[in-house]
């Protein structure tokens, strides 16, 4: 009866050791796999953040373009109507007319 008892003590054992190598191996494998994710993981936000700063930066020369394009019609235009204005050339009526009412409306009453 004591080689039965310990012939069974050998194989529970043997049983234990063997579960414990495997689960001991299976800790192993997911350690592993765990430690490629976060690699992965890391990569995937790095790109990520490059691509993000790339957008950005492309959009705000986009903006920045557009701004620029947007002031030099207005600068343009403006310079067009001022030149316009410069090169207005008034009669000496017109002027006679002008002086009339700005020098001497005071003194009509207006």
């Amino acid at each position: 009866m004591s080689t039965d008892y310990t012939n069974i003590l050998k194989k529970i054992k043997e049983a234990e050791e063997t579960g414990n190598r495997l689960i001991s191996e299976k800790k192993k494998g997911l350690e592993a796999e765990l430690f490629s994710l976060e690699k992965e993981a890391d990569k995937s936000i790095a790109d990520a953040k490059a691509a993000s700063d790339s957008y950005v930066e492309s959009e705000a020369e986009r903006a920045r373009s557009a701004a620029q394009k947007d002031a030099d019609a207005l600068l343009a235009a403006t310079k067009k109507r001022a030149e316009a204005l410069s090169s207005k050339t008034l009669s000496k009526k017109q002027l006679r007319e002008i002086i009339d009412e700005v020098l001497f409306s005071e003194f009509k009453g207006d």
